[in-house]
């Protein structure tokens, strides 16, 4: 019964980082969007992609978010360390980067 209950737990917090890795995904490919447009300013994006995942993941601590412009193109990384809901074994090292093309006006 006990393994059982281990085994489930550790279930549960798996499952619980991957959501917290594809909720991270979809804000940094946001944040890589955002950049990609004609004006944007990469430490405006930065510190609004930091306000995104810190709104959508609570456990998340160590947040380090970076907007690079390049000629051709927005790269958006994140890494932070997330603490799944339970029992406090181990924290998840998550890292994630999105890059899209840049917006060129016509």
């Amino acid at each position: 019964m006990v393994l059982a209950f281990v085994l489930l737990t550790l279930i549960v917090q798996v499952a619980g980082a991957a959501v917290a890795r594809h909720t991270a995904e979809a804000a940094v490919s946001a944040g890589a969007r955002r950049a990609a447009r004609p004006g944007a300013v990469a430490a405006q994006e930065e510190h609004r992609l930091a306000a995104d995942l810190a709104a959508a993941l609570p456990g998340a601590t160590g947040v380090r978010v970076s907007v690079d412009l390049r000629p051709r193109l927005a790269l958006a990384t994140a890494s932070f360390r997330w603490r799944p809901p339970g029992p406090d074994w181990r924290p998840f090292t998550i890292a994630v980067r999105a890059a899209v093309p840049r917006v060129v006006p016509p």
